[in-house]
């Protein structure tokens, strides 16, 4: 996203073009400088008027011969015609371009202050992505027009000073917020947010930490506006690049030159919309953060800035639709798409067209729209948009934690009135200072040292906090044993640990995981790839566990909420001379439903199909015994009302599989979930004070009926149900902390060593083999 246009001093014409773009000489070729005198009346002569001499006819010659011309006796070349210079009309200050800003940034800033009605309200950037394409196509293709040439130099510098100094500032102070009021649990992976923010990488970086489904609960980034910025660095490095070679291969002719680019972009436009498209059905989180999801939007812009001549020519009436009709889906797209929207892909058509209607009908007649999005609210919004842009989101996310307060809509409306006061000095202390700085812009050099500087105080501030400063401990020192952990012996002691907790407030200085290592706190079935991604549904080999030379095969089957019983269940089976074979895979439940999955992008196609490999591999092995265990209220999209009664057929379905084939059944009941979030991130928030922590049974525990409808069909299709809530909760209360052990490795995940020490109760419910 580009910062703000600045005002120009001279008032916008038609179109939005002013004086200083259309580069208009001052007189008509062969006119007179002064036409008026020629015109002009005297007092009458008292002399008779003569005619003016004329000099007599020079006898005729011999014709000169084509091309040639006569001086004297010497004929000589006639010179070529002068052909008048191409001139490519500049974009000039656009009121309606400003205006359009405020529009896109106040989108985003009710979406993100939680406004239910703007839920759709990150749109907003996609229209900055269409403006910023428009703008910085037009000033190359007018270098181009004026100079024959594009300097690289001069673009990098005036990118270096338009958008590094605010960015660099908001960069160094969001780490310092962090590093004084972010959780340690999530201190590390802020600060490598940062880092990659500096170096104009942070989209890719949330598109692989987006991804991890275990990373779904977490506390967002602080950095998280930065994606769209990196997006755009990543256009400005290879479009003025590919112009250059088009204007190489254009031989330096302008108007060819154009015509490839426009070619070029309306190319890229459709190849990237196409991946775009492709890449939302499979995985969302890639298609919204990834460059080349993205440019698309920009060539749109871009196809723009390459026909303003044509859209010069709009008809007044043509104008009038595409202003109201533009404004109109762009405001659409904000109030109707929600998170549930399959976004960017073909949905993003709708707010990409709506804002490259509204620039093609401010580039052609005076229309409402343009002159709605011109008035001075609009354009005060607009100017500061870019530094409101990137305040909005730290300030939001970091105030709350400063003062220990519940994020609601009224106190971020609150603070994001304060945004507009800290965007409005940031605008005039930082952007527009070392913008128009003289010595700055008199030198390519001195920008593009104004870019270096920028990023060095950022990269600077990023190690003093790391590195001088650091809260995190190296990660080495802090790994679990759990052949170390206590085993809880019966319900009664069980019982006695819960009730200690939910009355605990201090956090244990042994704490297991610790809050700086609980992150990397996973099963091994993580880490050797047996437990499976969203995007894998072959059945890997070599994940067999316990008594691997056994005569009885134990399976755990269901999603990461089965593979959590794995540190419990693989000492179980060792014990027993038991086989264990796992599988096991993220967000897939082993009820025989269709479920819905947004790192895919939709419809969890690849859960049905793993689902069904493990069932046929079931019916091939004949387990003495298979565990089961899920999600209690996974998203659901094959019926319109997410019934119980639904839920419980799914749970039929699958044990009627199963059970003819398997020794034993057994299903595990699903955990308590927070909702509070991530519970390491509010234990590390509130170590004097724990029990704030503490879940309530009702709340924590799903209460949509899913849980006693399985429960019912579980027991009747004959398998053995084991109710794991009470390991977990006690008179109605769910602490997060039992002596020195973190329950919970985030917002429903136990932690390791937690389920270590349930080894013992789970023995004792499982049927003898």
């Amino acid at each position: 996203m580009t910062s703000p246009q600045p005002p120009q001093s001279r008032a916008a014409t038609g179109g939005g073009v002013n004086e200083e773009t259309l580069h208009l000489p001052t007189t008509t070729p062969g006119s007179a400088a002064h036409p008026a005198a020629a015109t002009q009346r005297t007092a009458p002569s008292p002399y008779p008027v003569r005619p003016p001499f004329r000099a007599p006819a020079p006898p005729p010659a011999a014709p000169a011969p084509p091309g040639m011309r006569t001086t004297g006796a010497h004929p000589r070349p006639a010179p070529a015609p002068v052909r008048p210079p191409q001139r490519w009309e500049g974009v000039g200050f656009r009121p309606d371009i400003q205006g359009l800003r405020a529009v896109a940034v106040v989108l985003v800033l009710l979406s993100h202050a939680g406004f239910a009605f703007a839920q759709g309200g990150y749109v907003g950037v996609d229209v900055f992505f269409v403006v910023s394409g428009f703008l910085i196509t037009s000033l190359l293709v007018k270098e181009v027009f004026d100079t024959g040439k594009i300097s690289i130099a001069g673009f990098y510098a005036r990118r270096a000073r338009r958008i590094l100094p605010a960015a660099s500032a908001v960069t160094i102070a969001t780490a310092l917020g962090a590093w004084l009021w972010f959780p340690v649990t999530r201190l590390e992976a802020v600060m490598q947010d940062a880092f990659t923010v500096i170096v104009y990488a942070v989209n890719y970086r949330f598109v692989a930490t987006e991804t991890e489904y275990l990373n779904a609960d977490q506390m967002p980034s602080p950095f998280q506006q930065y994606w769209s910025l990196a997006v755009e660095e990543q256009f400005y490095v290879i479009w003025p690049l590919l112009l250059i070679g088009l204007l190489v291969l254009a031989k330096r002719a302008p108007r060819k030159f154009a015509n490839a680019a426009l070619a070029a972009c309306a190319g890229l436009f459709a190849l990237s919309l196409v991946l775009s498209v492709l890449t939302t059905q499979v995985s969302q989180p890639t298609a919204y953060y990834a460059a080349h999801t993205r440019i698309w939007e920009l060539a749109a812009g871009a196809v723009l800035a390459l026909m303003l001549p044509t859209l010069r020519r709009i008809p007044a009436a043509l104008a009038w639709v595409l202003g109201i009709a533009g404004l109109a889906a762009i405001i659409a797209s904000g109030v109707l798409y929600d998170s549930s929207t399959p976004f960017p892909g073909y949905t993003a058509l709708l707010p990409v067209l709506g804002a490259a209607a509204l620039i093609a009908a401010g580039t052609g007649a005076k229309n409402p729209s343009s002159s709605l999005l011109g008035t001075g609210p609009f354009q005060y919004v607009g100017k500061i948009s870019y530094s409101l842009y990137l305040w909005h989101w730290p300030i939001l996310i970091l105030i709350p934690l400063a003062v220990d307060a519940e994020p609601t809509v009224g106190l971020n409306v609150v603070l994001l009135l304060a945004t507009v006061a800290v965007a409005q000095l940031s605008y005039l202390y930082i952007e527009e200072p070392l913008r128009r700085a003289r010595p700055l812009k008199t030198s390519n050099m001195w920008g593009l040292v104004t870019g270096v500087a920028c990023s060095l105080l950022g990269i600077g501030m990023v190690l003093v906090l790391t590195l001088g400063f650091g809260k995190v401990p190296p990660q080495e020192d802090d790994a679990v044993d759990l052949e170390a952990v206590e085993e809880v012996e019966d319900v009664s002691q069980i019982e006695v640990r819960l009730q200690e907790g939910i009355a605990t407030t201090q956090v244990p200085a042994d704490l297991e995981p610790s809050l700086t290592a609980v992150a990397t706190d996973q099963p091994e079935i993580y880490g050797n790839g047996c437990h499976l991604d969203a995007w894998t549904e072959d059945l890997p080999g070599d994940c067999v566990f316990g008594d691997t030379g056994g005569d009885k095969t134990v399976m755990l089957v269901g999603d990461s909420h089965a593979a959590q019983w794995f540190p419990a269940l693989e000492p179980i089976a060792e014990a027993n001379g038991w086989k264990l074979l796992t599988r096991t895979k993220s967000a897939c439940t082993p009820a025989t439903v269709t479920v819905s999955n947004s790192d895919v992008g939709g419809e969890y196609t690849g859960c049905a199909e793993w689902r069904e490999r493990v069932l046929d591999e079931i019916d091939e092995l004949k387990p003495a015994m298979v565990v089961l265990s899920g999600e209690d209220a996974p998203p659901l999209v094959d019926w319109e009302d997410d019934s119980p009664e639904r839920w419980a057929q799914g749970w039929t379905d699958t044990l009627a599989r199963i059970t003819p084939s398997a020794g034993q059944t057994v299903v595990l009941t699903d955990t308590p979930r927070s909702p509070y979030g991530p519970v390491p991130d509010c234990v590390a928030l509130h170590q004097d004070a724990v029990n704030e922590c503490v879940m309530q049974r009702t709340e924590a525990v799903d209460d949509s009926g899913n849980r006693e409808a399985a429960f019912a069909a579980e027991q009747e299709a004959g398998a053995q149900v084991v109710e794991t809530v009470g390991w977990f909760c006690y008179a109605g209360e769910c602490p997060v902390v039992t002596g020195n052990l973190l329950v919970y490795r985030d917002s429903h995940h136990m932690s390791t060593p937690y389920a270590r020490s349930l080894t013992q109760l789970l023995e004792e419910q499982l049927p003898a083999l």
